[in-house]
């Protein structure tokens, strides 16, 4: 226990608190700064002002602008992995292009918190004074108004409560003093900012606020667009993709199926469970509980980009798949006609 007498005491008393808010302060005015990037990048960065279908066309623009078959392969198969990865290289970007914002953010919200601390240090001497309390009293009042502001437990406080502390107006004085130290050290420690002190990382918030739901199609891996992990209902997507893209390939065959999953349940085609067994295709939820989850609705509608990938990096497919496009599996002509350029502007009207 700290025992301490007159004004040794209370400066004693004053720079142990301010110790304690020093990690108080540092931890809110990050976690706040976290939230005030995300914000800001939802607000002023395109990939981000909107659901997470539109960053999916983001993503899908940028992947095709670098032409990169095996980041196509994470895409495809660890969608979740690959969002959170595009998401942090955008965020480390923009604070590396923003340093300046990032001090400010960093700044500006430090300020906030230490005016807030300043506040209940007024109010709770005065408090005191009329209630005419002690030490334990002042941090009892000290700690209710901080509490929807910072994280300062009371119980980490008992070492000081039973000091006797007769001159509230110079533990007030005194705290204030030990306050503007605290906040200019703060202030010294910010002025080379850096992401690693977030306990809440910036890219970590924009994911969880452009999550949603992560369930792949079992035949395409094309990803649930609903806006809600473990949403009701099934699962589906607005366009599925050729099947090549995964490498599945017709039954007893080595060449890929190009056709894609809502063209298939719209067709005679049958759908291979193990051996040869099999069903029409569009009884697909017969497949097993995974497929039994998702509606895939006839529909021939298929999007050009995907036409344009199969095309661009059809060596790549057929080397990691070990396929061939050939027979049923045979890329029409008309696909060769899809440029990138063109595929991009597709994806623009979205």
């Amino acid at each position: 226990m700290i025992a301490c007498q007159g004004a040794t005491s209370i400066t004693t008393f004053a720079d142990f608190l301010c110790k304690k808010l020093t990690r108080a302060l540092r931890c809110a005015t990050y976690d706040k700064t976290a939230i005030d990037i995300a914000d800001e990048m939802r607000s002023n960065y395109p990939a981000f002002n909107g659901t997470r279908a539109k960053l999916e066309t983001h993503i899908l623009k940028s992947l095709a602008e670098e032409e990169n078959f095996e980041k196509y392969k994470q895409y495809i198969q660890s969608p979740r992995d690959f969002f959170e990865n595009f998401i942090q290289r955008c965020v480390d970007n923009y604070l590396d292009k923003e340093k300046a914002k990032l001090l400010s953010f960093l700044n500006s919200r430090l300020c906030v918190f230490c005016s807030s601390v300043h506040t209940a240090i007024d109010e709770s001497t005065k408090a005191v004074k009329d209630k005419n309390g002690n030490a334990s009293l002042w941090l009892d009042e000290f700690c209710n108004r901080l509490r929807g502001d910072l994280h300062f437990p009371r119980n980490e406080l008992k070492s000081i409560e039973h000091q006797e502390i007769k001159d509230i107006e110079f533990l007030k004085k005194s705290m204030v003093g030990a306050l503007n130290s605290v906040k200019e050290n703060l202030k010294q420690d910010f002025a080379a900012p850096d992401v690693e002190p977030f306990k809440s990382k910036p890219h970590e918030i924009l994911l969880e606020q452009l999550c949603g739901c992560w369930e792949t199609c079992p035949f395409c891996k094309a990803v649930c667009t609903n806006t809600f992990s473990g949403h009701d209902g099934d699962h589906s997507v607005p366009f599925h993709r050729p099947q090549a893209v995964t490498g599945i390939q017709w039954h007893r065959t080595n060449h890929f199926i190009i056709d894609i999953c809502s063209s298939l349940v719209a067709s005679d085609c049958r759908l291979v469970l193990s051996g040869d067994t099999k069903i029409p295709y569009r009884n697909y939820r017969q497949a097993g509980p995974v497929h039994a989850k998702w509606s895939i609705t006839p529909d021939n509608s298929a999007q050009s980009y995907w036409k344009w990938f199969v095309c661009h990096f059809r060596s790549q497919i057929e080397i990691e798949y070990s396929g061939k496009f050939e027979g049923k599996g045979r890329i029409p002509p008309e696909w060769a006609g899809f440029t990138k350029e063109a595929v991009l502007s597709d994806l623009e009207k979205l």
